[in-house]
């Protein structure tokens, strides 16, 4: 079991990052959406408690954490960026892609 700091310690984040997601996450719920963060395991139901993440749980955080758009060009650059189609990152990624074929 890790606690809050061991998780952002292991995922290279801060603190309010990842109490951001979880903020986010409510957010989204209350909008209609599904939980996509694992429900931490509580030591008691008083608010201020610790609250702690096991192995399973840590590899659904790095998945989400690996769908994050980073920068205007990350993973989802082509539906977030308006310009992606003229980024050097893209133009790579074609070439790459014509060279295999």
């Amino acid at each position: 079991m890790y606690s809050s700091k061991q998780v952002c310690e292991i995922l290279g984040i801060s603190m309010y990052t990842f109490s951001n997601w979880y903020r986010w996450e409510r957010k989204e719920v209350n909008k209609g959406c599904k939980p996509y963060l694992p429900e931490p395991i509580r030591a008691s139901n008083e608010r201020g408690k610790p609250r702690y993440w096991s192995d399973e749980m840590l590899d659904q955080l790095k998945e989400f954490q690996s769908n994050i758009v980073v920068g205007r060009n990350g993973k989802y650059g082509e539906y977030s960026n308006p310009y992606h189609f003229e980024t050097k990152k893209y133009k790579e990624e074609m070439e790459a892609k014509n060279d295999g074929q």
